[in-house]
């Protein structure tokens, strides 16, 4: 019972290799600009709306003019909304933006985001699949076919029936609330979506013809020279003063390229040219300067490199990276909204103590003797922190301010993974977990640095920049899931070898745990079919560094890891490895169901032999 690899397999696993070893300089489409536009103003239960049409409309005419071409939809119901939806997401193609506005009635349930159609009753929880379209379907249907995907979301308005059902639905005080829309995390590289609203505030439909977040999209978003991350924190300003604070727009974004709605560049300030008759001046006189002197404004320095990696921030868009971010640059505008997009992707238990000063230097600086070399390192630079016991007293703290503010670095007293590097003390900064967005895309070095800290990330991520990626620490060790298409072991192996590693060894229960949960959210990692010889249905999982001595005993004997070392854990499948075919003597996570069978929620953490013929969705690589 084997899935074997044909002449194509070949072929694509050494076209892999040949785009990894020569590199990649695809140029960017020269796609289209495609809008949906949806207001929904006239609800049968909800009542009315009035301002949601008229931002559909404002907004759909504002789309036209920087060149979208736009389909406005008002007042549908579900079955017209899932309609248009459809026709829609058929239009887009692999080079273009497709961006989709939503004015209207939006409601979360039990975490899920869904936006509802005129006709909707909402009587019970069981009624809003069918009454009502999920966010994610939507994001998720644009994220597979456009090469960037916006979505605009005015639709946290007050809403009756989220309330009337938040009523009824059971056990809604514990997680089921429907009050304004719950947070998101984006799965593609080219994403953005921005809320009129935080998760849980309700958004103003406006007082005056247009709702705050419409009126301020339209006023900012086509500015020249700004990109669109750039332009949404004017956006945030305008609606935050309009609202006296109450409502405060929310971005995510893991968008990879920049995108512009007006021009890339602002127009050049010109001063007009005044013809002036020709003047016979004494041989004697004095010819004097008429121009005054300009005044070049003053650039705050760190305001501009705040801007700089709130930019980068946005196209990551992980939790790790905005945390880098909040401890980078603790005040000003940017700041502010670095810590609105965390609390977008983070619960808040989490997020309000490991970025704490205090939690930052505990994790960086875990022991006294630790400690102690922070001391002597400040005292051999003539920043004098009192006696080296490894006691962070009054004196130290002060050293450290000193130094800090020496440096061009926030005076917190607390060392800072910047700080520790300027001092020239060696630390081991590695969060155990999952660094990466759970579902694999291409990261763009250049966006990482000056916010990611750990150099073997950055390494790793250079060197599979052709690649998308899930990635985690465990134990010190840096776990890449790497998704390639069908990929033979020899190919895979020569990756590794490539970027420095080794195919995943492990040795526990626990490092197994972690490794399945960098690709098991992700489907496009397995390879999957029926085998009518076996009557299964099997999931082939990634590739690891398992390998079996040619002299072992079949089926089990003679397997160790391809750095050497002894297989000291194992989670073979159920009668695995079994040699099914000569030379299944490499190992790769697997797991099967009897029968024709839909494996999608099938949970693979166990491993099966294959042969050098077998292909698989891709691979882990370990960084030590």
């Amino acid at each position: 019972m084997r899935w074997r690899a044909n002449l194509t397999t070949w072929l694509l696993s050494a076209a892999l290799m040949v785009l990894f070893t020569m590199g990649n300089a695809f140029a960017e489409g020269n796609g289209k600009r495609l809008a949906l536009v949806v207001g929904m103003s006239n609800y049968v239960l909800a009542g009315t709306l009035p301002n949601a049409s008229r931002d559909a409309e404002a907004f759909n005419t504002f789309l036209k003019d920087q060149g979208f071409e736009t389909n406005l939809v008002l007042n549908a119901d579900r079955r017209g909304l899932a309609g248009a939806l459809s026709n829609f997401s058929r239009k887009i193609g692999p080079d273009d933006t497709a961006l989709f506005y939503y004015a209207g009635h939006g409601m979360q349930l039990h975490g899920e985001n869904f936006l509802v159609g005129t006709d909707a009753k909402l009587e019970s929880e069981f009624d809003v699949p069918a009454e009502t379209v999920a966010l994610s379907e939507i994001i998720g249907a644009m994220e597979k076919r456009a090469r960037i995907s916006m979505v605009f979301l005015d639709a946290c308005r007050n809403n009756p029936l989220a309330e009337r059902l938040t009523r009824e639905v059971e056990g809604a005080t514990r997680g089921a609330a429907t009050r304004g829309l719950a947070p998101i995390e984006t799965q593609g590289g080219g994403t953005l979506v921005a809320f009129a609203a935080a998760p849980g505030q309700v958004a103003a439909d406006g007082t005056d013809g247009h709702s705050p977040f419409t009126r301020a999209l339209i006023a900012n978003l086509s500015g020249a020279g700004l990109e669109v991350g750039t332009a949404f924190k004017r956006v945030v300003r305008d609606v935050r003063k309009e609202t006296q604070g109450k409502q405060q727009p929310q971005i995510l974004s893991s968008l990879s390229l920049e995108f512009y709605f007006g021009p890339e560049t602002a127009a050049p300030q010109t001063t007009p040219t005044v013809q002036t008759p020709a003047v016979q001046m004494p041989q004697t006189a004095a010819v004097q300067p008429v121009q005054p002197a300009l005044t070049v404004p003053a650039m705050d320095p760190e305001a501009l490199e705040a801007e700089k990696d709130f930019k980068k921030a946005l196209k990551i868009g992980t939790a790790r990276i905005w945390h880098f971010f909040v401890e980078k640059h603790r005040t000003g505008e940017y700041a502010d909204l670095g810590r609105q997009a965390l609390a977008q992707i983070e619960p808040a238990a989490v997020r309000n103590q490991s970025h704490l000063p205090q939690s930052v230097e505990a994790r960086l600086l875990p022991d006294k003797d630790k400690r102690r070399n922070v001391q002597v390192a400040l005292a051999s630079r003539g920043f004098a922190a009192g006696t080296a016991d490894g006691v962070f007293g009054g004196q130290t703290r002060e050293a450290i301010k000193r130094f800090q503010s020496t440096n061009q670095q926030p005076a917190s007293g607390f060392i800072t993974e910047r700080t520790a590097e300027a001092l020239g003390i060696k630390i081991n900064d590695r969060a155990e977990g999952m660094y990466s967005s759970p579902k694999a895309r291409r990261y763009d070095v250049a966006n990482l640095e000056g916010l990611e800290t750990d150099q073997t990330v950055l390494r790793a991520l250079t060197c599979l920049r052709h690649f998308e990626t899930v990635y985690g620490v465990f134990e010190g060790h840096l776990y890449v899931a790497v998704r390639t298409g069908i990929i033979l072991a020899v190919y895979a192996r020569g990756i590794a070898g490539g970027c420095g590693a080794h195919l995943a060894s492990i040795s526990s229960q626990e490092e197994n745990a972690f490794v399945a949960s960098l690709f098991n959210a992700d489907q496009t990692f397995f390879n999957t079919g029926y085998d009518p010889s076996g009557n299964v249905s099997y999931k082939m999982g990634p590739w690891i560094g398992l390998t079996q001595d040619p002299q072992g005993k079949e089926p089990r004997g003679g397997w160790r890891w391809d750095t050497g070392a002894p297989l000291t854990y194992t989670k073979w499948f159920q009668d695995m490895p079994n040699e099914g075919k000569k030379g299944d003597d490499i190992g790769m996570y697997y797991a099967h169901r009897n029968g024709r069978a839909d494996t999608k929620s099938v949970y693979v953490d166990s491993w099966d032999d294959m042969g050098p013929t077998d292909g698989t969705g891709g691979l882990i690589l370990e960084f030590e």
